[in-house]
């Protein structure tokens, strides 16, 4: 078990179920995928019943008391007194977030200055004293200190640097107090070392090399163990990929990390005793007895170290879904009792309880307790006997909407629940509601094998490995906007025509196609908040727990297009589930993170030099632009093997237009050689826009060039010989630029098909991951997460009655070559000082890689740009400038790392 590999990547060990759960299983029946009912036509969020309706297929009915907070918890400690716990807090009124566990109230949230804590949220690293008078507290650049009050709440912060590495941050994260007490242990996951600190002064004494990021540190019998969330050094001769500059051993055909491993160190001598090879993204401790907990985030599984022999003893299999793949991300664990075991389950919305007596006695399962969306921390609460959860996501985006009921993905409520320990007679009925409320009584029984394989094929087959009658599916990867924004002036669907600022005019192919050339898709949602998680629903079907807690940072990378190995879940990309089920798959764009020249240099052309480059080849003149000596390229092997080169992948100075013409002349040439790939994956990045830079277009000719390349590349499609068995899927890879009236995840997906329901209005609620799903069950392909299993196809916008008109796209009524130079002299005499105002920002910002502006500011200036200056954003009654923006929103995320290097 040295390297994990395969052994760890696609583990299907079976684990005690109890009999109340699997009566909800066994009663899904035969493997049917149309028994699966979905959600209906439920909107996201608050249900009748009670329940939240999240963005990723699951509902959450948290057990217990939950207490709201403005943005996510994304790690907690609670107080030695047991009356207190505090969390740091990403995207909410403070970073720091103290909720009272007796009254259920939040009773503050604040930031440090500057000065007493200059870095973001770091993945962990909360550490009370023992007599809960001080907390230590982590941030990317070192630790803060704070005096806590008889109340629990913080004062006086004081910060401590820490020493980063190679201009690399030091991103202290696991914290423990030393044998002694005297010292404090922090391991630095930039690094890869475990820091050795003065208790009182936090003044560093050693560092200790350990493995790769790590993550937690515990203390047991006078020796450390630190969690190495990258696993091991690399050696010679491994294969290996990097994140934030280190070197991470890797599987050779997703590029995923390939081992994890805990390091056990002696912080007197600063040695490290022993290494120990555990399950894959070790992530988490925890110390009881003798032995030494970890919870291996990418395998589902938990090792326990007998720290007394330097073994690992049992390894618990802890995915609650037998025979389904990994994907249940443990996040954390905690002892109810001295033989009872809890595992927060991050993606199956679950704390998991286990009886542990020995390691002798194999370890049991014994049932789920529901929580929030994504419960990243679990601690028990001992004074008051009950067990306290922050789940990082909470109930979603349903903070307080603007004034027009506009919402956005930043609108954030988080939760820290209580929870009194559940008895034995409890934890079955709490286990049913867990799999109901993941829909898993229907995902089991689609694993079963059917004996009357072999149906004449249909569009979308009912049962899983029945053939399709569609041969070939596109995916259609575009950038951040809304359902209103797009689409809200279609009548016919739930929309506001109020927030369709890029409407029928600046987007007629897409309101074509959601008419008359296919259905209208009103209640369809993003999965994740931004490009960062996004692309990786999209293509991996899950996120897995680095990237699901990178959100406080994102220092060491920003992996929407590749780039950092750790954000690769060891389940593997979509292409890489078709490549094992002999389905052929080409890729144009989406997930390559550089497009450079022959030489290296990143590409500086501008958008105007690229229409003026086409115009030339059109007349028949040389190419201004030597775009055949451009190329994109991928740090994931297996989508090395299939992308095609000279497709630009996110570089905003390239328009839609010159993707479309490569895609086109792609196509018509796969007719002459009949080799088109089944599985089609493509990024149309313009949309994103690039603000009002006078250099740049305008964000509505960015749109209106998304939407006619769109247009064309369907065209091509449906007019080839290959129309009569395609389906193309078109979606955001998130929604968070702009407000939505139901909610900031909804989107404007789009499905062409001969077996689209043409004119239809499908209001049934869909996710990026029915999208997913869908493509999956087309091409005969097996679910790769436990995510994608539970989401339901899309039967009800196809039918199997073939409609063969081929598609004609709609020409562009915004000229696509306007720059926002010559858009913002002709606003109104009143705004162009506030023109300018955005203006000069939009000319600060850094467009070579999404999100790197604040998503706030960029999406008032996408609004002011769209309406000539002459309309306030949704919800304000004046147009403000960007200081005013920047100042007011606490929904804005920090801006996004430019350590990645795509061009």
């Amino acid at each position: 078990m040295s390297e994990n590999k395969n052994k760890n990547r696609r583990m299907r060990k079976s684990v005690a179920v109890p009999a109340a759960a699997l009566a909800v299983v066994m009663a899904g029946g035969a493997a049917y995928a149309a028994t699966q009912t979905g959600w209906g036509n439920a909107l996201i969020g608050r249900q009748a019943d009670g329940s939240v309706l999240t963005a990723t297929n699951q509902k959450i009915t948290p057990a217990g008391t939950a207490v709201e907070q403005s943005g996510r918890p994304m790690s907690m400690a609670v107080a030695p007194d047991g009356k207190t716990a505090v969390n740091e807090t990403w995207d909410g009124s403070g970073q720091f977030t103290v909720t009272h566990l007796v009254n259920h109230k939040v009773i503050q949230q604040a930031s440090p200055p500057a000065a007493a804590g200059n870095g973001s949220s770091s993945y962990g690293g909360l550490l009370y004293s023992q007599d809960g008078k001080t907390l230590w507290a982590a941030h990317t650049k070192g630790l803060t200190k704070f005096a806590v009050a008889a109340d629990g709440t913080l004062s006086n912060p004081v910060g401590v640097a820490l020493p980063g590495a190679d201009g690399k941050d030091p991103i202290p994260a696991g914290l423990a107090f030393g044998p002694d007490g005297k010292q404090i242990l922090a391991t630095l996951n930039g690094t890869n070392m475990l820091a050795v600190l003065d208790a009182e002064t936090g003044a560093l004494i050693r560092q200790v090399p350990v493995g790769n990021a790590p993550r937690d540190v515990v203390v047991e019998d006078g020796h450390a163990f630190v969690a190495n969330q990258g696993g091991r050094p690399a050696q010679p001769g491994d294969k290996t990929n990097t994140s934030y500059g280190t070197d991470i051993v890797t599987n050779k055909e997703d590029g995923s990390p390939s081992t994890g491993t805990v390091s056990e160190v002696d912080p007197a001598t600063g040695t490290v005793v022993r290494s120990y090879d555990t399950g894959l993204a070790p992530s988490a401790l925890l110390v009881h007895g003798d032995n030494v907990f970890v919870a291996n985030s990418n395998s589902d599984t938990v090792s326990v170290i007998d720290a007394k022999t330097g073994k690992v003893g049992q390894t618990i299999n802890v995915n609650p879904l037998p025979g389904a793949p990994a994907s249940s991300s443990p996040s954390s664990l905690t002892m109810l009792d001295d033989t009872h075991l809890a595992v927060a389950l991050g993606q199956a919305n679950a704390v998991a309880v286990y009886e542990f007596k020995d390691q002798a006695t194999p370890a049991s399962f014994q049932g789920l307790i529901p929580t929030g969306w994504y419960p990243g921390s679990v601690q028990y609460d001992k004074p008051l006997g009950q067990v306290v959860v922050a789940s990082q996501k909470g109930e979603g985006s349903l903070g307080a909407p603007g004034a027009n009921g506009g919402h956005t993905v930043y609108s954030d409520l988080g939760l820290v629940s209580t929870i009194p320990t559940p008895t034995p007679e409890q934890l079955p009925e709490m286990t049913k509601q867990v799999w109901a409320n993941n829909q898993w009584d229907q995902a089991l029984a689609d694993l079963k094998k059917n004996p009357d394989q072999g149906k004449a094929p249909v569009a979308i087959p009912r049962r899983d490995g029945d053939p399709s009658q569609i041969k070939h599916v596109f995916m259609i990867v575009k950038e951040n906007r809304t359902y209103d924004q797009v689409l809200g002036d279609d009548k016919r669907g739930n929309g506001d025509p109020a927030l369709a600022q890029f409407g029928g005019t600046t987007t007629p192919n897409h309101h074509a196609l959601a008419s008359t050339a296919g259905p209208l898709l009103d209640n369809t949602y993003s999965s994740g908040t931004m490009s960062a998680d996004g692309h990786q629903w999209l293509t991996q079907a899950t996120v897995d727990e680095y990237l699901t807690r990178s959100i406080g940072n994102y220092d060491r990378s920003y992996p929407y297009n590749g780039g950092d190995a750790m954000a690769y879940s060891a389940t593997g990309f979509l292409w890489d589930n078709a490549a094992r089920h002999g389905v052929s798959a080409k890729d144009w764009g989406e997930y390559t993170n550089k497009w450079t020249d022959n030489a290296g240099k990143d590409d500086s052309h501008t958008w105007i030099q690229w229409f003026q480059n086409t115009k030339a080849q059109e007349a028949g003149q040389p190419a201004t632009i030597p775009a055949d000596q451009y190329h994109a390229s991928t740090d994931v092997p297996s989508l090395e093997k299939i992308l095609n080169p000279a497709f630009p992948g996110f570089q905003l100075q390239v328009p839609d237009q010159y993707r479309a013409d490569v895609f086109l002349k792609d196509l018509k040439q796969a007719e002459t050689d009949n080799n088109l790939p089944q599985l089609n994956v493509m990024t149309l990045p313009a949309d994103h826009t690039a603000g009002t830079d006078p250099s740049q277009p305008t964000p509505s000719a960015m749109v209106a060039d998304n939407d006619l390349a769109v247009g064309r590349i369907i065209d091509g499609i449906s007019h080839s010989k290959y129309g009569k068995d395609s389906a193309v899927f078109v979606m955001e890879d998130d929604s968070q630029a702009g407000v939505d009236h139901v909610d900031g995840h909804r989107q404007p997906a789009l499905v062409w098909s001969p077996f689209a329901k043409k004119g239809a209005v499908v209001d049934n609620y869909y996710t990026q991951l029915n999208i997913v799903r869908t493509i999956e069950q087309i091409l005969a392909l097996p679910p790769m997460t436990q995510m994608d299993l539970a989401a339901q196809p899309m039967f009800d916008a196809f039918t199997d009655k073939t409609d063969t008109t081929p598609y004609t796209a709609v020409s562009n009524q915004i000229p696509l070559d306007t720059l926002n130079g010559s858009a913002a002299a002709s606003a109104p005499a009143a705004a162009q000082p506030a023109a300018q105002s955005w203006a000069d920002w939009s000319k600060k910002q850094d467009w070579k890689g999404p999100d790197r502006a604040n998503p706030a500011q960029l999406n008032h200036a996408d609004w002011y740009a769209a309406h000539n200056f002459t309309q306030p954003y949704p919800g304000e009654d004046k147009i403000l400038t960007p200081d005013e923006v920047g100042a007011g929103t606490a929904q804005a995320p920090a801006n996004a790392s430019t350590t990645d290097t795509d061009g």
